[in-house]
């Protein structure tokens, strides 16, 4: 059980998220008064899904924790997983102050003690949340705080990774967040890519580089469609737009006539669903749309994919999911 929540971790990190969540189904499976395990793997399910724009989902998956599940000692450092799906949820209905709020328990000693490897996933969304809130005393504790977890793995890419997140997005500096999507694309880990990639375009938006941001956006909505994540790119889409940058419309997606690339971020949600086997009501209820929106979305993504029945679309996703994709 404990292996089968490591992989899933494993899994999540390297983007095989189809595969990070059978896992955690399957650690979740066995009987175990381990207090660590559901934290770790509700939490990482919830956090899939706040990504794939399913919050109804995944806050089902936060609500079977109690807020004294994620504070216990042995269940702490796992409790990153949960940070995220919080915040990012909250990000998602427009309330930065209470994202920035669900985040800062990774600043705590015991978490750090507890979780060092992890709290690189959360640290630079302390900074850039902290920033946009106006909280810059947060924002240079965290700061901080990266480089402290650097400097205690020097060779795990990750931190690595992170300390230039964090120290680029703290001064808006578009080198280091350069060096950043470099690190992350040696690492092969496509959500720090992803990530990196589209803070480099908010700080080259800053100063006023406009076609170099769009660029970079593109080529994280890329990255986001690869992983499913339609709410990363929802967010990333109204992140730029508020900095007078829009995708162009020659991306690789409106090029694309055909296949996954030419999926809308709406209809990518919904194809995921329907690979999961979930009836036209069942996704109408799950992302708060009209049965009618539903059948509109379903009928463009089996003329995108070229095929005729749902048994088809999930056939193809998984065959995207092995293969890395969603």
């Amino acid at each position: 059980m404990g292996t089968e929540a490591r992989f899933a971790e494993f899994h999540y990190r390297y983007g095989r998220w189809e595969q990070a969540l059978a896992a955690a189904g399957r650690a979740e499976a066995w009987r175990t008064s381990d207090a660590w395990l559901p934290v770790a793997v509700r939490g990482l399910r919830a956090l899939i899904l706040a990504h794939r724009d399913r919050p109804a989902a995944a806050r089902r998956e936060l609500g079977r924790l109690s807020r004294q599940a994620v504070e216990l000692p042995s269940a702490r450092g796992h409790s990153c997983w949960v940070l995220l799906a919080r915040s990012r949820l909250a990000e998602r209905d427009g309330r930065p102050a209470e994202a920035l709020a669900a985040l800062l328990p990774a600043l705590s000693a015991a978490v750090a003690v507890a979780a060092p490897a992890d709290r690189h996933e959360v640290l630079p969304e302390i900074v850039r949340l902290a920033l946009e809130t106006g909280d810059t005393a947060t924002a240079r504790r965290a700061v901080a705080a990266c480089e402290e977890l650097a400097a205690g793995f020097p060779a795990s890419p990750g931190p690595a990774t992170a300390v230039l997140r964090c120290r680029g997005l703290f001064g808006q500096d578009p080198v280091l967040l350069g060096r950043a999507v470099e690190r992350a694309e040696r690492a092969a880990r496509p959500l720090p890519l992803a990530r990196s990639l589209e803070e480099l375009a908010v700080a080259l938006a800053w100063h006023g580089e406009l076609v170099a941001a769009r660029a970079a956006l593109a080529r994280a909505v890329g990255r986001y469609e690869a992983l499913g994540a339609a709410g990363d790119i929802a967010l990333a889409d109204a992140r730029l737009r508020r900095l007078g940058v829009r995708r162009s419309s020659r991306s690789a997606r409106r090029n694309a006539a055909n296949g996954w690339e030419a999926l809308t971020p709406a209809e990518l949600r919904v194809a995921l669903l329907v690979a999961e086997g979930r009836s036209n009501p069942e996704i109408a209820a799950e992302l708060l749309l009209s049965r009618r929106t539903v059948q509109t979305h379903v009928s463009h993504i089996l003329g995108k994919l070229q095929v005729r029945s749902r048994t088809q679309v999930a056939a193809q996703a998984a065959s995207r999911a092995a293969a890395g994709g969603p």
